[in-house]
């Protein structure tokens, strides 16, 4: 089983944006059926993902970059 990776967005929480980071998630769960738990978070007033399949998952967000990081404090985090 892969390592479980963190990664925070290089852009500030924002409605639109939010939007677009679910929506993303959610058409890489129905086209490729992963059983990795991915996950979106904000924390901190970014946003941050949680996932075993980077190449996977960062295919679908084209206009946010995404860094790897430490797991925020579980304080912090707050699911999408």
């Amino acid at each position: 089983m892969e390592q479980v990776k963190w990664y925070k967005s290089n852009e500030k929480i924002n409605d639109f944006l939010t939007y677009q980071l679910v929506n993303a998630v959610m058409e890489y769960y129905t086209k490729e059926m992963p059983s990795d738990q991915t996950k979106l978070y904000t924390a901190l007033g970014y946003y941050f993902i949680k996932t075993t399949n980077p190449n996977g998952i960062f295919s679908y967000f084209t206009n946010v970059d995404f860094k790897e990081t430490d797991k925020p404090a579980r304080k912090s985090l707050s699911p999408l």
